[in-house]
């Protein structure tokens, strides 16, 4: 049996309505399916901060070479603080491998310290293509560490007026 594009896109417009009529939210990509074809048991995403002497030594551009070694995607930055700090999206079973290298760091560096938050609930976002290093001029902010905006570390976590994403 074949559909054209349209008709399923049609099947599927119902069968989510049938799902809204039922009371039911509509599915969430991320956990639809058995267990190992879901994002979440495939993907691993998490955002990391990284203190010690990373900042002039090569520490963003060889993070991108690693990470695109083990077929990572995501982003770098250096911070106003001397920390490098940013975030990766890649498969589960590289996940381990990416965050041991970022508490060594390339051989010019020195790391004293690596925060990571991990996203529960990993969705692949379509923006990321590979892995960039965003520059210094951009200002990122998080509601919560690692890389808390001052300002939100000062209410609390919430609250402020800054720009902010919970996840890139």
């Amino acid at each position: 049996m074949r559909f054209s594009c349209y008709a399923l896109a049609a099947l599927l417009a119902v069968m989510s309505g049938l799902e809204q009529a039922a009371g039911l939210e509509p599915l969430d990509v991320a956990f639809d399916g058995p267990p190992g074809w879901r994002m979440v048991d495939r993907f691993a995403g998490f955002r990391y901060e990284v203190m010690g002497n990373v900042i002039g030594v090569g520490f963003r551009q060889a993070t991108s070479e690693k990470a695109t070694q083990l077929g990572c995607f995501g982003w770098a930055q250096n911070t106003e603080r001397g920390t490098v700090v940013g975030e990766v999206r890649c498969a589960k079973s590289v996940a381990p491998a990416m965050k041991e290298w970022l508490a060594a760091g390339p051989p010019k560096s020195r790391v004293d310290e690596v925060t990571v938050k991990d996203y529960e609930n990993t969705k692949i976002k379509l923006h990321f293509s590979h892995f960039k290093i965003l520059p210094d001029e951009r200002q990122t902010c998080f509601r919560d560490p690692p890389h808390q905006c001052a300002e939100f570390a000062e209410n609390g976590g919430g609250g402020g007026s800054a720009p902010s994403h919970d996840e890139f």
